[in-house]
């Protein structure tokens, strides 16, 4: 099967931590036409998300990916890895569970998204397939796995960066 033409990137190689006024600077208000009342579309989808992780109180890092960050003029959708760490998960409620069941199960054709797990480094699961950090290790690669390409990460609740370790 044929690779997908991937777009030049918008970002440098690797993570950049972002907030969605930068999102969209970046991903909406340089572009004109068509091209960007598409793109303002999507980006709403994605701020939907994100307000509705932030309305739940989940404390999460919300990867986004895909053409939206490359200068592909009408992307498809936004790609979204919303990572929870294991202990945070186990201390959801039943209606924050809801909200991270259906960022799973939900396709309103904007947003691709994806909630998943992530283990610290001494717990028994880390690396292995249930650990979200192997999804997340995919983004910042192009379709033919030969390059690396940027993407965002918003990371939502954290109050003091000094007092987390980022990975």
């Amino acid at each position: 099967m044929p690779l997908k033409f991937d777009y030049p990137p918008l970002l440098a190689p690797g993570r950049h931590t972002m907030g969605l006024q930068q999102i969209e600077a970046l991903c909406v208000t340089g572009f004109a036409g068509k091209a960007r009342v598409h793109r303002e579309r999507l980006f709403h989808a994605l701020e939907g998300v994100v307000q509705g992780l932030l309305a739940a109180h989940i404390r999460c890092d919300v990867f986004v990916d895909g053409s939206f960050f490359t200068e592909k003029p009408e992307p498809d959708d936004v790609d979204v890895i919303v990572a929870i760490e294991s202990s945070e998960f186990e201390a959801l409620s039943e209606a924050q569970h809801q909200v991270v069941e259906a960022l799973n199960l939900e396709d309103n054709g904007l947003v691709d998204s994806l909630a998943v797990t992530t283990f610290p480094r001494d717990h028994p699961y880390r690396g292995y397939g249930v650990d979200g950090e192997n999804m997340i290790e995919g983004y910042g690669l192009e379709h033919g796995e030969v390059y690396l390409k940027g993407y965002a990460v918003l990371r939502l609740w954290e109050t003091d960066v000094g007092n987390r370790i980022c990975r």
